[in-house]
């Protein structure tokens, strides 16, 4: 009896140990815990305004600021909205801060901790606002600016039910920073870019980023290109055909104009567009496309991202799925003469006498018809050098016929509509070409895209390429120049 008591009496405890183990496996379970700020930031416009912005928490009770800024106050943490607000100092008489972190602690029901920071500021500059003029791409050159567009409308009209918008891809770290959608606005942060002491400087880092709209199921519902370059493109321009034309390519910082500056001719290629789709596309990871390697990219963490490549299939040769996925390339169907759409050409998607929806351009800018370069050719001092230094400068100088005006125009080459990969060279064993240029018009031939073409033969320059209106596969992703609407 005794024995059967201890035997009893040590599965019981048997059991409650394991029910504990139970119960405290639950509770480790449940200590996972959530504490962020989407926005990273407060910005303000002038002294003693006041500002707030959300922040998303899991298994948190209770927030502390443990430090701020001197001078700024934290009005409220508002638990049950998830939104601080905090108020700028309203003078600077003792040492008051313009900027600085504001660091939380969060507490979970057991005491556990997570830690944040909020970086607030008055912004030295007023905003740039873009709201009223929409479009698929937003030129950004003034650095240390936040700049506004609507979330709200895609292209020129395209209503959009935006409840989210994030960062899909930028050409460097920190490129957009303080991301934020309130009050029906969005709106980023450009920083100046810091040189060799890593001082400030009154510069933008140049380069390009895709800004994307998500609705109420997490879906992308459209894009927006950012275009980041040290200089005003619409103030650099040249005039073909009655046309006023930017003088540099889409994404690009600057037109190397024949200079055999690697700087500036990886500087000079932009991105790349197949015909029809307003997605920009990266280009080489080196000047003289090396390995044909993609250009790095980052994330919204800073982490490294790539393009991607799809397989052309029902699913994914749409319009519907390429605006889902602005990171994909499509590859071109060869039951369908090569486009990215899988089973139909749609000669609308880009239009040579209006701006139309999935027009790439910023806002009074669109794509130029093939008649805006009919007039080109190679400028005869180009033709006429010997193709070891006309090598050198990746592109000609096109002239204009009924002007005598040249302009350069980078040989950029292009995706390739079979594989999406980048390609500068046409497969020629006979007569090699080291480069070649492609620029995509807006006019169609059939099934095909019509582009500029050019390229620089190596063994006699009468073999020099030229045609100002070549048909090409509309998968093929090319440059683009813009025209003022």
């Amino acid at each position: 009896m005794i024995h059967n008591m201890k035997t009893m009496s040590n599965r019981l405890r048997f059991i409650l140990l394991l029910m504990l183990a139970v119960t405290a496996t639950a509770c480790s379970k449940s200590e996972v815990s959530l504490f962020e700020v989407p926005s990273q930031s407060i910005l303000l416009t002038k002294p003693g305004e006041s500002g707030s912005t959300t922040f998303d928490t899991h298994n948190i009770t209770s927030i502390k600021v443990t430090s701020k800024p001197a001078g700024w106050s934290v009005d409220s943490i508002d638990m049950y909205t998830g939104t601080i607000s905090v108020t700028a100092p309203s003078s600077f008489d003792n040492d008051e801060a313009t900027e600085g972190d504001i660091s939380l602690t969060g507490y979970t029901p057991t005491g556990s901790v997570k830690t944040l920071t909020i970086y607030v500021a008055i912004l030295p500059h007023n905003d740039i606002d873009f709201t009223s003029t929409p479009a698929n791409c937003y030129v950004v050159f003034q650095a240390d600016r936040r700049y506004k567009f609507n979330p709200y409308v895609g292209g020129n009209n395209t209503a959009l039910a935006t409840e989210k918008v994030e960062l899909v891809w930028q050409s460097s770290k920190d490129l957009i920073k303080y991301l934020d959608l309130r009050d029906g606005v969005a709106s980023f942060y450009v920083e100046s870019a810091v040189d060799e002491n890593d001082t400030p400087t009154n510069e933008v880092t140049p380069g390009n980023a895709v800004i994307a709209a998500r609705n109420s199921d997490g879906e992308i519902i459209w894009s927006w290109h950012i275009w980041i370059t040290t200089t005003d493109p619409t103030l650099d321009v040249a005039t073909l055909n009655g046309k006023t034309m930017m003088n540099r390519n889409l994404g690009a910082n600057c037109n190397s104009e024949g200079e055999a500056n690697e700087e500036k001719i990886m500087q000079s290629y932009g991105l790349y567009y197949q015909w029809g789709n307003k997605n920009p596309l990266p280009g080489p990871q080196r000047w003289d496309f090396h390995g044909n390697s993609d250009a790095a990219l980052y994330n919204y963490a800073n982490k490294e991202y790539s393009l991607k490549y799809a397989e052309n299939t029902a699913e994914c040769g749409t319009e519907e799925w390429s605006t889902a996925h602005p990171a994909y390339i499509i590859l071109g169907n060869a039951n369908n003469s090569y486009d990215w759409l899988y089973n139909s050409h749609d000669d609308s998607l880009w239009n040579g006498t209006s701006k139309s929806e999935q027009d790439p351009c910023p806002a009074g800018w669109r794509l130029p018809d093939s008649s805006v370069f009919a007039s080109l050719d190679i400028r005869t001092a180009d033709d006429d050098m010997a193709w070891q230094e006309a090598q050198k400068m990746y592109g000609w100088h096109l002239e204009d016929r009924t002007t005598g005006e040249s302009y350069f125009f980078a040989a950029a080459g292009r995706r390739n509509y079979l594989d999406g990969k980048l390609d500068i060279m046409n497969d020629d064993a006979t007569r090699p070409v080291p480069w070649s240029g492609y620029y995509w018009t807006t006019t169609t031939d059939g099934d095909n895209g019509v582009a500029l073409y050019f390229d620089l033969n190596t063994e006699s320059r009468t073999w020099n390429g030229m045609n100002t209106s070549r048909s090409m596969h509309r998968a093929n992703a090319l440059p683009v120049r813009c025209i003022r609407e």
